[in-house]
């Protein structure tokens, strides 16, 4: 039901993964890295008042759903929304069974 809520009412937003490049040691140079991107629905929500603290979850931190499980997000990934970027800060992962179903990401400006 969760997934198919983010789906249908969550919006498209970016999530950019940084590539490192490599060695290669016959030329040794190391490549550039590369960025790569791609498209998901996510649900941007508020934290409550109560649970900022003000080291973990600082003010404007935001609570982000999002269920796309194809490639789990990774904490140096950036999520982007229109023209604001995110920091992912934390990832944790709603999972019942041996999968995941979707993703509870912390992000920061």
């Amino acid at each position: 039901m969760a997934i198919k809520q983010i789906n249908d009412k969550g919006r498209t937003v970016t999530l950019r993964s940084k590539l490192s490049g490599t060695y290669d040691p016959i030329a040794g140079t190391i490549t550039s890295d590369t960025d790569t991107n791609r498209s998901l629905k996510a649900v941007f929500t508020e934290y409550k008042s109560m649970e900022i603290d003000g080291s973990i979850i600082v003010r404007g931190d935001k609570q982000v759903l999002i269920a796309d499980v194809s490639e789990p997000p990774d904490a140096n990934d950036i999520l982007i929304d229109g023209t604001d970027e995110y920091s992912i800060i934390n990832i944790g992962a709603i999972q019942p069974g041996d999968l995941p179903i979707l993703y509870k990401l912390q992000v920061r400006r």
